[in-house]
Formats: C-alpha cells, structure tokens, sequence
C-alpha cells in the first residue's frame, strides 16, 4: 500500500481524500463569488426584497459580499443552503411549495454561472502535491459540503480533474458533514475500505465527519477550531503533504 507523510508521520492508505473550500481551492475567493452568483439569481427570480433577505439569511454582506465565516454560505451543506434560500424567498410572501422551487432553480442559475465567470485557482503547491501523491499510487478524490458536479467542473476549469478518481458532494447523499455520509460514498464509489482512506480538511467538522467514518486518518488544514479531539495531524496546507 502507498505512503503519506504528514509532519514526519508516515500513514499506510490507498485512498486521499480533500475538501474543496479552504483545502484545495482560496475559500473567500470562491465565497464571494458564490455569493454574488446566489444572489443576483435569487434577484432575477423573485425580486430585491427577497435577494436582500438571502443576504442576511446566508451570512452576506449585501453591499460589499463579504461573507460570514460562521454563516450558513460558509458553512452549511448545499441542501441546506437551498433551504436558506427557500425561507429567504417565502419571507417576501411567496408561498412555501414555489418558494423551494425557485430556491432550486437559482442555485442551479448561480452553479451555470460559476462555471462561466469563476476563474479558481488551487491554494499555492497544492497543485505539485497532489500530482506526487498520484504520482507514487494513491487514488485521489474529493469530498465537499458543497455540489459534486461543481467540484468536478472547477478541478475541470484548474485543469487537474484527471488527477481525481472519485468527487463526492453533500447534495448525493443524505447528510452532509460532519455525518460520514459523503466519505463513505466516495470510498464505496472506488471499492476502497474506509480504513485504507485518509480525509484532509480545514473544517473541525472535515475531522469530525473522517473520524465518524472509521477512515485510517484524518489531517486538519490550519482549522478555525480545535480539531484535537479527531486528529494530531495539523499542517498549514496540503502542499506540505508528501508522497513517500
């Protein structure tokens, strides 16, 4: 079985798995374009009042499109995200049923126009790394609270997607993290035992969700919390993730 180095510790795994925000790619880049695609398609589709109120509801400074790193953009699955949405829209007196319906409809506008406008970029070495790890065996994939598909089009749009063999996103499964829901999926997807993968993250939820999972191991990027009660590994980016 291939080998990672994390901080001068070796781990036996067949399977690497990353986060995308904040792991892979420049989190309040992506967040802030995210939040000007959300909510010009929730103004084209039900109006200003409601885009101003998705705004307070995600977590988003209307004005400038800063973006809450506690808030529900930042951090919560797509599904609920879509439900944010929903209540934001019902809010401007929209009945409920219709008001899911164009929650849907415009995050599928903002994910067609992010795959247009947003130019990402991996976090800097990320890119050298991940090409060692393929390089020496392991398989690579990744696993977000955010949309597959999105996740695949923006390794497609880097031009890395070839490096990947498996994207796993919280809208496939039930529950997003930190339920081990979309890591088990991922392993599953590649007939690979969740004791043979290894999860990395810069979420104390990432930790969580590869802990629940029974994965080999999980690393923690820089987390925003502690993560000690699921890993001793912390490293200050993927780049520092060797293959060997």
């Amino acid at each position: 079985m291939p080998t990672i180095t994390v901080n001068d510790t070796p781990i036996e795994c067949s399977l690497v798995l990353f986060d995308l925000d904040g792991t892979l790619v420049d989190k309040d880049q992506r967040n802030r374009s995210l939040a000007e695609a959300r909510m010009n398609a929730v103004r084209r589709l039900a109006g200003e009042e409601a885009a101003q109120l998705w705004a307070t509801l995600s977590g988003v400074d209307a004005s400038t499109l800063a973006v809450d790193a506690r808030g529900p953009l930042s951090k919560a699955p797509r599904k609920e995200d879509i439900v944010v949405a929903a209540a934001a829209i019902w809010l401007g007196r929209v009945d409920w049923f219709r008001a899911k319906e164009l929650a849907a409809e415009a995050y599928a506008q903002a994910d067609a126009q992010q795959s247009t406008k947003y130019r990402p970029a991996l976090v800097p070495g990320a890119e050298a790394a991940l090409r060692a790890l393929r390089g020496a065996g392991l398989r690579l994939g990744v696993a977000t609270n955010g949309s597959g598909r999105t996740a695949r089009e923006i390794m497609r749009a880097i031009g890395v997607e070839a490096l990947f063999d498996v994207f796993a996103g919280a809208d496939e499964v039930a529950e997003g993290k930190p339920a081990p829901d979309m890591l088990l999926a991922a392993c599953g997807r590649l007939g690979v035992p969740p004791s043979e993968a290894v999860y990395v993250g810069d979420e104390v939820v990432d930790a969580a969700a590869g802990r629940a999972a029974g994965l080999r191991e999980v690393v923690a990027v820089n987390p925003e919390g502690d993560a000690s009660r699921y890993t001793r590994l912390v490293v200050d980016s993927v780049a520092s993730i060797r293959a060997g």
